[in-house]
């Protein structure tokens, strides 16, 4: 019975390592063919996460513009409450100074330029005002100058000065438009 056993095969050095080189062509075919889909797959989540980047830099962008314009937006409606504020509060010490002057002078442009004045060209303003708010107006009588006797004198340069603030509202209180 011993000799009945089969005896083992024995395999020659060529037939080995052809074994072996097939096993190793296969395995090379099969990890060469992983590898390429793996850079496929790789090349296409690339091609996805570019696009991501894209969108969230334009999102990113888009964020910053418009936290700066609700910046912008509330320092215009600040400043556009401080300028209200100093309108009125401005309004008040022209009809203080000047009693005299009627409503239609308060319009809604000399307003404005109350408000954007410095406070130190407004209290200059407001001294012009005062300071010809206590000359008295002529009450009856003959005007004390004429239209033609009144204008200014032309300068040595041809034109003939501008007159101050004061001055108009002198020509007001007299009558003379602005």
């Amino acid at each position: 019975m011993a000799d009945d056993a089969p005896k083992p095969r024995m395999m020659t050095e060529d037939e080995a390592y052809a074994i072996s080189a097939a096993n190793v062509k296969r395995e090379t075919a099969d990890l060469t063919e992983k590898v390429e889909r793996l850079e496929r797959e790789k090349a296409e989540l690339q091609s996805k996460l570019d696009v991501a980047d894209t969108e969230l830099a334009t999102v990113k962008a888009a964020r910053e513009k418009a936290d700066q314009d609700l910046a912008d937006f509330k320092t215009q409606v600040e400043t556009e409450r401080e300028i209200a504020s100093r309108m009125d509060t401005r309004v008040g010490k022209v009809r203080e100074v000047a009693k005299s002057l009627k409503d239609d002078f308060f319009t809604d442009e000399r307003k404005a330029r109350w408000a954007a004045m410095d406070d130190a060209a407004f209290e200059g303003y407001l001294a012009e005002i005062a300071a010809f708010n206590d000359v008295e107006a002529p009450t009856s009588g003959a005007p004390r100058q004429t239209a033609m006797a009144g204008a200014p004198a032309a300068t040595a340069t041809g034109t003939a000065p501008v007159p101050s603030t004061a001055e108009k509202l002198l020509a007001m209180r007299r009558g003379g438009g602005n």
